[in-house]
């Protein structure tokens, strides 16, 4: 099984027709690239791809225009141009477990509005007005939209609600799940814990220094669990895939390793750090043990530095990062030591995004042009949808042809193992 990173940059704001912004899609563990795009600047998380391989497609929302850019793998330039209702400032989708692509885009614009589009239709479902201030990221995971801005509000919502109230305008208390103000500054990153439904999780970071966990339940909606305090503003956060620790991209471009349990100094019993609302304050980290500090080093203390992507591997042992300067390392958690450098980009990172595929994926070989490919996807819509326009509406969707499965057949079973027991 093979690892991909994605990645692109803000690119340079003097740079109108963006001829040195790129974008990259490599392998993690070699030195292979697997694509280019050109063209592809973005805010902070206004990148989204929609899967990998041949057919697949990019969406890149521009930093500075209300246009969409959309990418088609193989080809380098964009392959659509879709106008935005407003400026996006971050993307996101949602896909349901039983999906194997997307079916919803959800954008975060510039005036504080999320919206969301099906992405078979390119129907606007809604809009809500769920801040007062940019959005900075959306998160998505198992029923459950997360929006963070810049007035350092975090804004649950629960989909099924969402999808109910499509033409409510107004956000109200009781149409949102959930609304969290613990946070004074803005949020920089919203993370849910790939885990059960009991056990959701949702990560938040601030520029306040601090990083908070709420533990979320359909009963008593959002509690704050843990409260972690650091020693500067925290800029980006990657959660270990097993929930065992948290990776914390620090402004003076250090990155912070936070581990949630510890041995008792007395009982020798692992133990949680934090839950129950506590408040674990971290201490200046002299001797760098639990800190890394290959991005300062490479730009020899820069006063400007931060950290502004983080992503963890699959199986939790590599770290990738981004900084302010356009640099990105693969490193080694338990050594420490740089595994490989990533081809610079201009301005800074904006998104990093981790995929796995199978290491015979035919959707990566070069046998020539598919003229099956769906090069485009359906142009999103600028008005929110009436109930017309869900008895009209246009489904855009490839459909290929599957193999029977294998029904497990009872009685044969039982029958296969009172012969065994005969013989």
């Amino acid at each position: 099984m093979y690892e991909l990173i994605y990645y692109n940059a803000r690119g340079n704001p003097q740079d109108k027709k963006h001829s040195t912004a790129f974008s990259y899609l490599v392998s993690l563990h070699t030195t292979k690239t697997f694509h280019q795009y050109r063209q592809s600047p973005s805010s902070p998380n206004a990148s989204v791809n929609l899967s990998t391989g041949h057919g697949s497609h990019l969406l890149v929302a521009l930093p500075e225009k209300p246009t969409l850019h959309v990418y088609l793998y193989g080809k380098e330039s964009p392959e659509q141009y879709i106008p935005l209702p407003e400026i996006m400032t971050c993307l996101s989708t949602y896909k349901d477990p039983n999906e194997k692509t997307p079916s919803l885009l959800l954008g975060g614009s510039i005036s504080g509005r999320l919206y969301v589009w099906s992405l078979n239709s390119g129907l606007l479902i809604t809009v809500k007005q769920a801040h007062y201030q940019p959005l900075t990221h959306i998160a998505a995971y198992s029923g459950f939209i997360a929006t963070g801005s810049k007035d350092s509000r975090v804004v649950i919502h629960s989909l099924n609600t969402l999808l109910i109230n499509g033409c409510d305008d107004d956000l109200k208390s009781d149409n949102a799940f959930a609304i969290l103000t613990d946070h004074t500054l803005p949020i920089t990153s919203l993370n849910f814990n790939k885990g059960l439904n009991n056990d959701l999780k949702l990560v938040t970071s601030s520029l306040d220094s601090t990083v908070r966990v709420y533990s979320i339940t359909l009963s008593s909606q959002a509690k704050l669990a843990t409260t972690i305090v650091s020693t500067d503003a925290v800029t980006s956060v990657a959660l270990d895939p097993a929930m065992r620790a948290l990776y914390l991209g620090l402004n003076n471009g250090q990155i912070r390793y936070v581990p949630l349990f510890k041995a008792n100094p007395r009982t020798k019993v692992i133990e949680a750090v934090g839950g129950l609302g506590k408040i674990v304050t971290l201490k200046p980290d002299v001797d760098y043990l639990d800190t890394f500090t290959c991005h300062q080093d490479h730009h020899k203390n820069a006063s400007d530095l931060f950290i502004s992507q983080l992503k963890l591997s699959l199986d939790g042992t590599l770290l990738v990062s981004g900084d302010s300067k356009g640099c990105l390392f693969v490193v080694d958690i338990t050594t420490k030591q740089i595994r490989k450098k990533l081809k610079e980009l201009v301005g800074e990172i904006s998104n990093i995004e981790l995929w796995t595929i199978k290491a015979d994926d035919s959707k990566f070989d070069n046998s020539g042009v598919d003229k099956s490919v769906m090069r485009f996807i359906p142009i999103l819509k600028r008005s929110i949808m009436e109930e017309k326009d869900l008895n009209n509406q246009n489904l855009l969707m490839k459909l290929t042809t599957t193999g029977p499965k294998d029904v497990w057949n009872l009685s044969k079973f039982l029958k296969d193992v009172q012969s065994e027991e005969k013989v």
